[in-house]
């Protein structure tokens, strides 16, 4: 087992003896720590709580990280208490002792201190899934969202709280401007002064995100302090706390639950967009992550979505499974479920006639240059379900068209109409339409214009 230790050692004046350090042989244990895990640059900010005895004078305190992935450049100590009488006098990285430094303390104050000491370490890694279940009608579900964290550091941690950073923040532009703050040239990627700065843009990014999720203002942040969406400049990041406390021991993982709703209301609706899913309508379940919906607490990070419903006889049928990407407060998530062959599509044309000819006259003959084609279509709609469908009917068009149903019908962009309409259970719906297309001197554009039927 490694762990990072914290050795105190005081230095002592007896009479007519050379001052000289003794070791106390405490090693003091965490009080706490808490992880904030940054996936997309593979760093950890750890923040350990301990308490340490100090004496009037001159003390010494050695940390450790040896066979760990800690950044010995980003290791800090902050005094929590009596901070007036004990001062930090200077770090010192002994060259006998790789992969040790020793904080030179002087202290006003003789008693126990907490102490707060934080690091970036590497090695640390997380992914999200969820699960959801129906019950056997497709109406209400049972949501959960599972965190699994992998620990390869080199550290073990017991009872670590856990935050996660989603999103990604913006280093580099972040780095450049820290920089110039300083009024130096932006180091390169592999120099220590851009680690120096990286930690230094890190824990401003962390400790801005933790005090807008705790809704507190921040320094620069929203006046009422209520977003948990944190946005600067080209980046959008936030920070998902998961409840409680878990040990993570080096070379595991672990997966914990981080999101519980029951009784999530959802939708279903078939969608056909045959120059998107195929020739096959495809089944979707849609809810919001809301209130409404049992939700809507915080922004869902990545993660697998996998879909059961219970068969009533105490197990589960698999529906399907989908992967989502960041799904914000009151965003909409709709996970596709692939074709039902309950439900049956099919679209059939009904004639053709040409007609508003335009001629040319040239060498002493006339042409055609310009005519309007019209054909009627007719899609028909089957559900053989015991429950009544909500269908979407997407239909692209080339060229430029007149278009007209009796059914109500929009534009979804210039090229594409959209339809959504009931089907009842056991029975056929039709969704009739006419299409002018208008060829040669007739084309006047290239989009789809709606007419009243």
């Amino acid at each position: 087992m490694k762990r990072t230790m914290l050795i105190l050692f005081v230095t002592l004046m007896p009479i007519l003896s050379p001052a000289k350090n003794v070791d106390l042989v405490t090693l003091p244990k965490r009080n706490t720590v808490e992880l904030t895990i940054y996936n997309s640059e593979d760093i950890t900010l750890a923040k350990e709580t301990r308490d340490i005895t100090v004496k009037k004078g001159n003390n010494q305190i050695q940390f450790s990280w040896a066979g760990t992935l800690i950044d010995p450049t980003s290791v800090e100590m902050r005094i929590l208490e009596h901070a007036d009488k004990i001062e930090i006098e200077d770090t010192v990285f002994p060259g006998q002792k790789p992969q040790h430094l020793i904080w030179n303390i002087e202290s006003e104050f003789e008693g126990q201190v907490p102490v707060e000491v934080s690091y970036f370490t590497s090695g640390l890694t997380w992914q999200m899934d969820y699960v959801a279940i129906t019950d056997p009608e497709e109406e209400l579900m049972k949501f959960r969202g599972y965190v699994r964290v992998f620990n390869s550091s080199g550290e073990e941690y017991d009872d670590a709280h856990i935050r996660l950073i989603v999103g990604r923040i913006n280093l580099v532009e972040k780095i450049v401007d820290l920089a110039k703050r300083y009024g130096i040239a932006a180091p390169a990627t592999a120099d220590n002064d851009y680690k120096k700065l990286q930690s230094a843009v890190l824990r401003q990014s962390f400790a801005y995100a933790s005090t807008v999720m705790k809704g507190r203002p921040a320094q620069d942040a929203p006046a009422d302090g209520k977003k948990q969406i944190v946005k600067e400049g080209l980046s959008e990041y936030f920070m998902f706390a998961v409840q409680g406390s878990e040990t993570i021991k080096n070379g595991w993982s672990k997966r914990m639950e981080a999101v519980k709703a029951n009784d999530v209301k959802f939708d279903i609706l078939y969608r056909m967009r045959s120059y998107q899913y195929g020739a096959r309508p495809v089944r979707f379940f849609i809810w919001l992550n809301d209130e409404e919906h049992s939700l809507g607490e915080s922004p869902l990070p990545d993660g697998q979505v996998r879909i059961f419903r219970e068969n009533g006889q105490d197990g589960l049928s698999f529906l399907g499974q989908q992967l989502i990407r960041y799904v914000p407060i009151k965003a909409k998530i709709e996970i596709n479920l692939g074709p039902d062959d309950l439900v049956v599509y099919e679209t059939f044309r009904h004639g053709t006639t040409r007609d508003n000819f335009s001629f040319r006259r040239s060498s002493g003959r006339e042409y055609v240059d310009g005519w309007d084609e019209r054909t009627r279509w007719v899609d028909s709609i089957r559900n053989y379900r015991t429950k009544p469908i909500r269908f979407e009917l997407r239909r692209q068009w080339a060229g430029h068209v007149d278009y007209s149903s009796e059914i109500k019908t929009k534009l979804f962009d210039y090229r594409t109409i959209e339809a959504t309409f009931d089907v009842p259970a056991r029975g056929k719906q039709l969704y009739p339409c006419m299409v002018v297309t208008h060829n040669g001197v007739n084309k006047k554009q290239e989009r789809i214009d709606l007419k009243k039927e």
